[in-house]
């Protein structure tokens, strides 16, 4: 039972956001609604066909209005109120301070997938498990690699015809992200990227260094996002790192300089 477990989380991992709702268009869902009543009516009888998507209709909608009455009690509950800065602690050995270690590296990973089956393209599978294992190796390197986080996927929805995903991640030096960029499951991808072997992806990213004093965040009545949402390490423990939260409250009349830490 528990290795039968073991491969449904791992089949779970790496396939189970292959395809989501945000891959097709309305038309398209619309589409695949209009093509399953026709499959229910041809294969059910004519008063069941027509009840199921009425009754569904009415579980969403009574949802819909249970939902509304319960906002930030039963739903919407990850939101944190009042205004918040993330913060993060400066290296406690002097000798360990670097050009890049007083401030924050924010580096934007993307890719585009430019084929008219969207995720379904030859070898996306494939450079969807490399984009995976890059992520788990800099998680497993949190402390040697000053890696602070990342992003959910993001995607531009602007892209009418492929689809374009980002990552956005963070870390506390550039050196460490180097070390990311030289890692053996980033060095896997990019090889395989090179020899050709995902024709149909196109690769882009960005890197930004701000030392201390160049920048600052604030949240107010959203979900951690962000440098807000990154951790840093604190210790070791048996069941792997511990981690610090970035967020920090502020006050209200507080100024951009001022989360700076630093004068106008």
């Amino acid at each position: 039972m528990t290795s039968l477990r073991a491969l449904y989380l791992n089949f779970k991992n790496d396939f189970g956001d292959l395809l989501e709702v945000t891959d097709f268009s309305i038309a398209t869902w619309l589409a695949f609604g209009a093509g399953l009543q026709l499959l229910t009516q041809s294969c059910l009888p004519s008063g069941l066909s027509y009840w199921l998507p009425l009754l569904y209709l009415i579980y969403r909608i009574a949802r819909l209005s249970i939902d509304c009455r319960r906002v930030f009690t039963g739903t919407f509950t990850n939101v944190m109120f009042g205004p918040w800065s993330a913060t993060l602690p400066e290296p406690e050995e002097p000798s360990a301070v670097t050009a890049t270690s007083d401030g924050v590296v924010m580096f934007l990973l993307g890719a585009r997938i430019n084929h008219p089956l969207g995720k379904l393209a030859p070898g996306n599978a494939e450079i969807d498990k490399v984009f995976k294992d890059m992520w788990v190796e800099a998680e497993k390197n949190r402390m040697k690699w000053s890696y602070l986080g990342r992003s959910a996927t993001l995607y531009d929805i602007s892209d009418g015809e492929g689809i374009t995903t980002f990552w956005i991640s963070y870390w506390k030096d550039l050196k460490g992200l180097q070390a990311f960029a030289t890692s053996s499951a980033h060095r896997l991808g990019q090889n395989a990227y090179r020899k050709k072997q995902f024709p149909y992806m196109g690769i882009m990213h960005e890197t930004y260094h701000s030392p201390k004093g160049s920048w600052e965040t604030i949240y107010d009545n959203v979900p951690p996002l962000g440098l807000g949402k990154a951790k840093y390490v604190i210790g070791e423990g048996p069941d792997g790192f511990k981690l610090g939260d970035t967020l920090k409250p502020i006050r209200i009349q507080s100024t951009m300089y001022g989360r700076m830490g630093r004068e106008k």
